[in-house]
């Protein structure tokens, strides 16, 4: 029997703000996501939760992610200096587009410390729209994030022998994959935009504060000691 992974858990903390709350004290919202092979990018004006202004492109997100964002800017007539606060998806997801994300945002606050920044997680609004599901999405290494149904707030690490225990299986549709599912698993692939989902439930407290953006990860990465000793192959026996 394949060793079960360890407990790792992340759990959405109950007084992180919801959509609506962040139009209430930003009035002029900005939206990214880079999470999948597409990019969106939203604008959101107050009251309304519904984004007056969205754009989705294919491709890399080092391409398209400027391009989006120079188009909702344009049809909203507004630029970066209009901006009161922007969000973006830490994943999971794409950590390279992720990573391009939060740069832009750090880039953006390095010139405007008065920008506010929020992030939230992918997951947790597709199982809050899908709650008969455990929603997946690939962490590598033979390993899924995951959401079960009736726990939105909290991300489970699973390996890909556990994913049987949770059926049904639904996973964002556009997401990259490189861990192999279960054989005879179904999985449906649920349709993904962060924008739609945010603003499908604009009181669940999806966000929380970000003024360092970065990717979502369970657990910080860790390095082996660099040592100044030269290191030489085994002597043969």
């Amino acid at each position: 029997m394949p060793a079960r992974l360890a407990p790792r858990l992340l759990r959405v903390s109950s007084a992180v703000p919801s959509l609506r709350q962040l139009l209430i004290l930003h009035p002029v919202l900005l939206g990214i996501d880079t999470c999948s092979t597409h990019v969106e990018v939203a604008l959101w004006l107050s009251p309304s939760t519904e984004p007056t202004h969205r754009v989705t492109l294919e491709g890399e997100a080092s391409a398209a992610l400027p391009i989006a964002v120079g188009q909702v800017l344009a049809a909203a007539g507004r630029g970066v200096r209009d901006l009161k606060a922007a969000t973006f998806c830490s994943g999971p997801g794409s950590v390279l587009g992720i990573r391009l994300a939060a740069a832009t945002l750090r880039a953006w606050r390095a010139v405007r410390p008065e920008l506010a920044l929020y992030s939230y997680l992918s997951l947790p609004p597709l199982a809050v729209a899908h709650p008969s599901f455990t929603i997946i999405a690939d962490a590598r290494r033979d390993a899924w994030h995951a959401v079960r149904p009736g726990t939105s707030r909290t991300v489970l690490r699973l390996a890909t022998h556990e994913l049987a225990d949770h059926a049904p299986l639904a996973t964002p549709a556009r997401f990259r994959r490189w861990s192999a599912l279960p054989v005879n698993q179904p999985i449906t692939e649920l349709p993904w935009s962060a924008a739609s989902l945010l603003a499908a439930s604009p009181d669940e407290n999806f966000f929380v504060a970000a003024p360092d953006p970065d990717a979502f990860q369970h657990e910080a990465p860790s390095y082996a000691a660099w040592t100044p000793h030269i290191h030489r192959a085994p002597s043969a026996p």
